[in-house]
């Protein structure tokens, strides 16, 4: 694993565009500190822009108690990490718009880790992030260290689906499609491998750093295709647990913070295409609506 964290080491501490560099020392300021770390990742840290697009950060902390002072968003945290916000802050004359995910440090090694069955930490975390704000050099360790058994517990959990020889290519769209199975994201099937070719050579440095070197003809030798039947019982598990996990997921951000009803009819018209008009009334009684949800998008076609 030593040459996969050097490798993680040195993308985490690759600068960002300025304004996510802004973003995360607010964020890190504003959460006090009892934040550990700011990671920042996603669209716009692969297209290195946030024009007409929402910046994406994990705030890490010690308890979620002292960083939210709010007992109610501290408890569903805990029972269903993380909790997501929209935040907004003025730089140079606009507005960034920024959805931040919070949660613990302790949380965030544990579901990074390779004992972990779910993948929404592991299979987000094996992509690129950077490290924009460290409390100490022995947090950024330890981050570098998750972020690295992210991208071995990705590799691991999708080798047995492949056939007797792949490529590193292969694997990685591959683990990514069988992510996006277990989120509320009908991303198209070509969305796996537009990530691969944009930073493709990324992908075959970590595989070559868990794998070791390909074969002549960049393949390797699948060691894990006995698991297959396993593995594939594996992911069907993880589509049910997901999806169900995604729902719960919107129904909390429905009353766990200001707008949160909002935020989570735009995640829903986004990622499954439903329109939900929501009235007044509605608004006012948040709680009550995100469960007067669920039935819609299970009928509509927002839960898939």
């Amino acid at each position: 694993m030593s040459a996969l964290r050097d490798l993680i080491a040195a993308e985490t501490a690759l600068p960002a565009f300025a304004a996510a560099e802004a973003f995360a020392r607010h964020l890190a300021d504003d959460y006090g500190p009892g934040t550990a770390a700011v990671l920042f990742y996603g669209s716009c840290l692969r297209r290195a822009t946030d024009e007409n697009l929402m910046l994406d950060f994990y705030v890490l902390v010690d308890g979620l108690s002292a960083a939210l002072n709010n007992p109610l968003a501290a408890l569903f945290g805990t029972l269903l990490p993380p909790n997501v916000y929209y935040r907004e802050l003025p730089y140079e004359g606009r507005v960034l718009r920024a959805k931040v995910a919070v949660m613990t440090m302790r949380r965030f090694l544990r579901d990074t880790g390779p004992r972990c069955f779910a993948p929404s930490l592991w299979a987000r975390f094996a992509q690129p992030a950077r490290i924009l704000h460290a409390r100490s050099d022995a947090v950024r360790a330890r981050l570098i260290e998750a972020l690295a058994q992210a991208v071995a517990r990705m590799i691991d959990a999708a080798r047995p689906l492949l056939p007797p020889r792949f490529t590193a290519r292969e694997l990685w769209v591959t683990a990514l499609r069988a992510t996006y199975g277990t989120e509320l994201r009908p991303e198209s099937s070509a969305k796996a491998a537009e990530l691969m070719d944009a930073d493709l050579a990324r992908y075959l440095a970590v595989t070559e750093a868990v794998l070791g070197p390909p074969a002549s003809d960049a393949t390797y030798t699948n060691a894990a295709a006995d698991r297959a039947r396993i593995a594939r019982l594996a992911w069907g598990l993880r589509r049910v647990q997901g999806k169900t996990l995604n729902v719960l997921r919107l129904i909390k951000a429905a009353f766990t913070f200001h707008g949160g009803l909002d935020y989570a009819v735009w995640k829903i018209e986004r990622h499954a295409g439903v329109t939900i008009v929501l009235t007044e009334a509605e608004r006012r009684r948040p709680l009550l609506t995100g469960l007067k949800l669920l039935p819609r998008l299970l009928k509509r076609g927002g839960v898939k």
